[in-house]
């Protein structure tokens, strides 16, 4: 598998906002919300974080702690969160903050998919 898609075009970001590797999974989930039709998550507030590697398995990251507050206090109702991390985030778990359990890009996208349409979903 090349880690550079084969096509005609180029896609150009602006992503001077984004602030290193964690950030992967959701940069991952904001292009594809982008390149398919609607909304990925229904109009729904869902963060969440995780590293990405070229065959869409999701990583583990730093500073989920702090994460999970941060996302409760801009307003979010389900956080995605690496499966690695869930330990962790279990026991740094935020009031009224779903933890959705992630270890790839489409177990990400089924998820968010599954919140919109009011289905069970794995957690931590």
């Amino acid at each position: 598998m090349a880690d550079e898609p084969l096509v005609d075009f180029n896609v150009t970001f602006n992503v001077e906002q984004v602030g290193g590797p964690s950030a992967g999974l959701m940069l991952s989930l904001a292009l594809i919300d982008k390149l398919s039709p609607g909304e990925l998550n229904g109009g729904r507030f869902i963060a969440g974080s995780g590293t990405i590697d070229s065959a869409g398995s999701v990583g583990p990251i730093g500073g989920i702690r702090y994460k999970l507050i941060a996302a409760k206090e801009a307003g979010a109702t389900e956080f995605l969160v690496p499966a690695d991390n869930c330990g962790e985030a279990r026991k740094y778990a935020v009031d009224d903050l779903t933890l959705i359990r992630v270890e790839d890009l489409q177990g990400a996208i089924s998820s968010i998919e599954g919140v919109k349409d009011g289905q069970e979903v794995p957690t931590c």
